[in-house]
């Protein structure tokens, strides 16, 4: 676990700090101040809560991070657990843990992530909605939720690709692409509603390290933030669900077309197999077999028949 440390400015930056400076600077009320314990390891974070005097009851609430959406408001602090993705590709959820304390901010995630150093970076260049550790919470949650918006918008994007696609030539469309992308939206879904439902909770979190009434502006953009994600991942799904519809639809008619040109051929043919068994039985007295024509006569009726027969299903559709 790689732990890095911060000082909140009053002009709305970060700097960075040791962690000892951080926690005897933070005990003396000097200052507001930001802790990233990284992926969570109890063995390094539980000796960091113990310093920083965290009740039992809330240590063991952090140690279970990775589990399910969770927002606590005590005395101490206000806790919050939201998912968000683990990888570039949505394939993986992972968990994002804040401890709000007074004048304290302590983040961490399970399991691993993989935008660690990126979060820090756009956190560092975001102008705060005030100053404090409400306001670090809220812009660190912001992050998360833009995070999970713009790859709404991705699952969207490639979800138009594939409908356009589709409107060519549905034999394009790889129907395990389909499947994947139906999978990455269902994660989308269920990261967009639970976040949804931590930022309503989030919003009347009130405690001594979380003060809501100091940062409306930032909870009212992480509300329509959350709420516009749902809806974008709700329509894309529908979409998805569409061209899965659509690509069903293809199969189904393929499947048909190839039925109906065996019924033809069968249909074509059913004919010539019926005269063939007619000369094909064993009489002793069939004139039509020794007249010196009989074989070509053959031949040339039952190429009438078929000729004939193609002709009519023709004529009614059958072949388009």
């Amino acid at each position: 676990m790689s732990i890095r440390a911060y000082e909140l400015k009053q002009q709305g930056r970060l700097e960075s700090l040791p962690v000892e400076d951080v926690l005897a600077r933070g005990r003396d009320g000097a200052g507001d101040f930001w802790i990233d314990a990284g992926l969570l390891d109890r063995s390094e974070l539980e000796p960091l809560l113990n310093r920083l005097e965290v009740r039992e009851f809330l240590k063991e609430r952090c140690f279970r991070v990775g589990n399910s959406t969770l927002v606590l408001a005590v005395p101490q602090a206000t806790f919050a657990t939201l998912p968000l993705f683990a990888d570039q590709g949505c394939a993986r959820r992972a968990y994002g843990a804040a401890l709000c304390l007074p004048r304290l901010l302590v983040t961490f995630h399970a399991p691993a992530i993989d935008d660690a150093e990126r979060i820090h970076q756009s956190i560092d260049k975001l102008e705060f909605d005030g100053t404090g550790t409400s306001s670090l919470l809220c812009s660190f949650l912001v992050r998360r939720a833009a995070r999970t918006a713009q790859f709404a918008r991705h699952l969207r994007d490639e979800a138009s690709t594939l409908a356009e696609l589709m409107d060519d030539d549905p034999a394009m469309v790889d129907p395990l692409a389909l499947e994947q992308l139906k999978r990455r939206a269902i994660l989308t879904n269920a990261i967009a509603e639970e976040q949804q439902e931590a930022v309503d909770l989030i919003a009347h979190a009130k405690s001594p390290g979380f003060d809501p009434s100091a940062v409306e502006g930032s909870l009212g953009l992480l509300t329509t933030m959350a709420a516009a994600t749902e809806r974008l991942v709700g329509r894309t799904d529908d979409r998805i669900d569409n061209l899965l519809r659509r690509r069903q639809d293809h199969k189904t008619e393929l499947l048909n077309r190839r039925l109906g040109l065996l019924t033809i051929i069968s249909a074509i043919f059913m004919p010539l197999t019926l005269l063939a068994g007619i000369w094909g039985m064993n009489f002793e007295n069939m004139p039509e077999l020794s007249h010196p024509y009989a074989y070509g006569g053959a031949l040339s009726l039952m190429a009438i028949v078929a000729l004939s027969s193609a002709w009519l299903f023709y004529k009614r559709g059958w072949f388009d």
